[in-house]
């Protein structure tokens, strides 16, 4: 063999190689045509309906969160308002003092009151009561010491 014999070889080989690399690439091709087919009026249509009724949709998606946005807004406002007042109702039970009447012992500032001599109206004017009140709690004492046999003078 001579090298001129394998030069011509080596050229023969090449140039099929050549053809067969461009009969692969048009195949290639002709495969590519086929799988992507043109997209008809038609179908652009509906895909354009596709993308309004999105839109559309996308809108009111938006609108419903800014309205549960601003719900979220006016919540926290009105829990921060009662906490507001629960915090100044604590405070007020607070500054109270044991012998406040409003804190149980209207029964004693009754008695004490009655034992003073001012009337039912007075005492209940006074203590900040009713007349119904001050009559219960001064009829309660009455019958508490009728039971134990001891008179207080109770006007």
């Amino acid at each position: 063999m001579t090298v001129e014999f394998m030069l011509g070889l080596q050229i023969v080989a090449d140039i099929a190689l050549c053809l067969v690399i461009i009969f692969l690439i048009r195949a290639v091709n002709r495969e590519k045509k086929k799988n992507h087919p043109k997209i008809s009026a038609e179908g652009f249509s509906e895909f354009r309906k596709l993308i309004e009724d999105s839109r559309r949709s996308t809108d009111y998606l938006f609108q419903a969160l800014n309205e549960v946005k601003e719900m979220g807004y006016a919540l926290n406002e009105k829990e921060r308002r009662l906490r507001t007042l629960i915090e100044k109702s604590d405070a007020g039970f607070e500054d109270q003092k044991p012998g406040d009447s409003s804190r149980g012992n209207k029964y004693e500032d009754v008695i004490k009151k009655a034992v003073q001599g001012l009337t039912e109206k007075e005492i209940a004017d006074t203590l900040n009561l009713t007349e119904g009140e001050v009559s219960l709690i001064l009829d309660l004492h009455r019958k508490k010491n009728e039971n134990s046999h001891s008179h207080n003078s109770i006007p």
